[in-house]
């Protein structure tokens, strides 16, 4: 198996994992290069050692998937917002 469709196939345990590494909340900013780290990291944990320029060109082509997902929303070529709502922080009630 390819290890964007790994990381696709388990999107909801990789994106805890990425939350347990790095801030992560909904509607928050998504940087590139935590991204992929981040895959490096949970691909290395999993046994599929990758190397630097590989784990770079993932991050890529998983962003898109995520963007299509609707998961990711793009902001440029290194920045995506995190659309998440699970990851949302919990509201303050407002005292009169």
């Amino acid at each position: 198996m390819r290890e964007e469709d790994f990381i696709i196939k388990n999107k909801e345990e990789f994106l805890r994992y990425l939350k347990s590494k790095f801030i992560l909340i909904h509607n928050s900013n998504i940087f590139l290069r935590d991204f992929h780290y981040g895959i490096m990291l949970f691909l290395d944990e999993h046994g599929m050692k990758t190397k630097y320029q590989e784990a770079e060109q993932i991050a890529n082509k998983v962003g898109k998937i995520f963007e299509q997902l609707e998961i990711f929303k793009h902001i440029d070529h290194q920045t995506w917002t995190l659309n998440y709502p699970e990851f949302a922080l919990p509201r303050k009630n407002k005292t009169a």
